[in-house]
C-alpha cells in the first residue's frame, strides 16, 4: 500500500519525458502521413497498396505499425499528463497547486487549440485542402472526407466557443477529438489528487476509480490519466521503488511494443492479424485496442523510468526541443498534410514515380512543419502560458492571510 505523502525530495528533472512526448507527436505525423500515402499501412488492405509482395500489409500487422502507432501514441499523451500534472502536487505536497494548475489549464490549452482551428478555417476558406483529389490517386479513401462543405458563421461560432473545447469537434482537424478528453482529464487528476492524495492507501483508490470508469458510460481514455498519476505517485514514494531484476526493463520494452503496436479495429480486422488471441471473445475490439494502447503506454514508461542511458538520450537537446514543439506539431500537421503536402504530390506525381513523389513530398512537407510549429510555440504557445499565469495572479490567485 501507498505511504502517507510526503513532500519528495528534489528529484532528476523529468527533461527526458518532454523527449518521449515529442518522439510520441512524430509518431502520430507518421501515422498520418501513412494514412494519406500508403493507406494499407494502417488498413492492411491489399487493394491500395503501393509496395509489392505484400509488404505494406505485413508491415500493419507486425509489431513495426508501432512507429506508424497514432493511437498508441496519443494514449502515451494521456497517461504523460497524469504523471506530468500530478508532478508539482507530489513534489510541495499541498493541494495549492492543484489550484493554481486547475485556473491556468483551459487558457494554457485552450487558446493554442483555438489559433490551430483558426488556422485550419482559414485554408478551408481558402479552398486550399486537396485531400479529396489526392485520396482519388493513393486510395485514401477515409483520408479525402474531410473539409466537405463549409459551415455558416453561426455554426463556425459555436464551434469555436462551444464544440472543440467541449465536445471535441473535429470537423476542422480530426485531431481535435482528443482535446476534450485532454481537458476533462486534467481535471480528474486535480479532483483525484484533491480529494485522496493524503490519504494512505491511494492504489485502493486509483483501482476503484479505474473499474467505475471501466463500467460507466464514459471514455475509457480516462484511464490513462489515472495511470499517470499512479506511476508518478509511485515513483515520489520514499525508499519504494519498482523492483525490476536486471535485464527487466528490457523485457517491459518489448512487452510495450507488443502491446502498444495491438491494431486499431476500425482501420484493420483484428482477427486477421497475430493480435487476435489478445481479445477476450467478451471484450469488444474498441475497448480491447484501448486497453493495450494504455497498458503499453504504462510499459514503456515503467521501462523510461529504470533506464538511465534511455534517460539521458531523451533529454537531448533536440528531442527536448521536440518535445517543447509537440503540441504546436500535433495541432497543425493535419491541415498542413491536407493543404501543402496533398498539393506537392499532385504536382509532383505526372511528372515522377509514386514512391518518389511521396518521398520528395515528405522531404519538403518537414521543414515546413518545423517552421510552423516552431512559429506557434513561440508566439502561441508560449503566449498562453504566460496569459493563463496573468489571468491567474490578476484574478484567481489567494489573498495571503493575514
Amino acid at each position: 500500500m501507498a505511504a502517507p505523502l510526503t513532500p519528495a525530495a528534489p528529484g532528476r528533472p523529468l527533461t527526458y519525458l518532454d523527449g518521449l512526448r515529442g518522439l510520441a507527436a512524430l509518431v502520430v505525423v507518421a501515422h498520418h502521413f501513412a494514412g494519406f500515402f500508403y493507406p494499407t499501412l494502417l488498413s492492411g488492405n491489399p487493394g491500395t497498396a503501393h509496395l509489392g509482395a505484400g509488404v505494406e500489409s505485413v508491415l500493419a500487422r507486425s509489431p513495426l505499425n508501432l512507429l506508424i502507432g497514432g493511437n498508441f501514441a496519443v494514449c502515451l499523451f494521456f497517461v504523460l499528463s497524469g504523471l506530468v500534472l500530478s508532478e508539482n502536487f507530489w513534489q510541495a505536497g499541498r493541494a495549492e497547486v492543484l489550484y493554481s494548475q486547475a485556473c491556468r489549464r483551459y487558457v494554457r490549452l485552450m487558446l493554442p487549440v483555438t489559433v490551430a482551428a483558426v488556422v485550419a478555417l482559414l485554408l478551408w476558406a481558402a479552398d486550399a485542402y486537396r485531400n479529396t483529389e489526392l485520396a482519388a490517386v493513393t486510395g485514401a479513401a477515409r483520408f479525402g472526407e474531410f473539409w466537405g462543405p463549409l459551415p455558416g458563421l453561426k455554426q463556425i461560432v459555436h464551434d469555436l466557443a462551444v464544440g472543440i473545447p467541449l465536445s471535441g469537434e473535429s470537423s476542422y482537424n480530426p485531431v481535435f477529438w482528443t482535446l476534450t478528453l485532454e481537458l476533462f482529464g486534467s481535471f480528474l487528476v486535480f479532483a483525484l489528487l484533491a480529494l485522496f492524495g493524503h490519504l494512505r492507501h491511494r492504489p485502493v483508490i486509483y483501482a476503484v476509480a479505474i473499474l467505475l470508469l471501466s463500467g460507466s458510460g464514459l471514455n475509457f481514455y480516462y484511464v490513462g490519466f489515472i495511470l499517470g498519476v499512479w506511476l508518478n505517485d509511485r515513483r515520489h514514494q520514499r525508499g519504494v521503488q519498482f523492483p525490476m531484476a536486471p535485464g527487466a526493463a528490457t523485457v517491459l520494452l518489448l512487452a510495450a511494443v507488443v502491446a502498444g503496436s495491438y491494431p486499431s479495429p476500425d482501420l484493420l480486422p483484428v482477427e486477421s492479424s497475430f493480435y487476435d488471441w489478445l481479445r477476450p471473445a467478451w471484450v469488444g475490439v474498441e475497448r480491447a485496442q484501448q486497453f493495450w494502447h494504455l497498458v503499453g503506454a504504462v510499459l514503456l514508461l515503467l521501462a523510461v523510468l529504470r533506464l538511465p542511458r534511455l534517460q539521458r538520450v531523451l533529454s537531448s537537446r533536440g528531442l527536448r526541443k521536440l518535445g517543447a514543439m509537440s503540441f504546436s506539431l500535433y495541432l497543425l500537421h493535419f491541415p498542413v498534410l491536407g493543404s501543402f503536402a496533398s498539393t506537392v504530390f499532385l504536382r509532383l506525381y505526372p511528372h515522377l514515380s509514386y514512391h518518389a513523389s511521396a518521398a520528395l513530398t515528405a522531404l519538403a512537407t518537414l521543414p515546413v512543419l518545423a517552421l510552423t510549429s516552431y512559429a506557434m510555440y513561440r508566439l502561441v504557445d508560449k503566449s498562453g502560458i504566460r496569459l493563463a499565469q496573468w489571468l491567474y495572479d490578476r484574478f484567481f490567485r489567494p489573498t495571503p492571510a493575514g
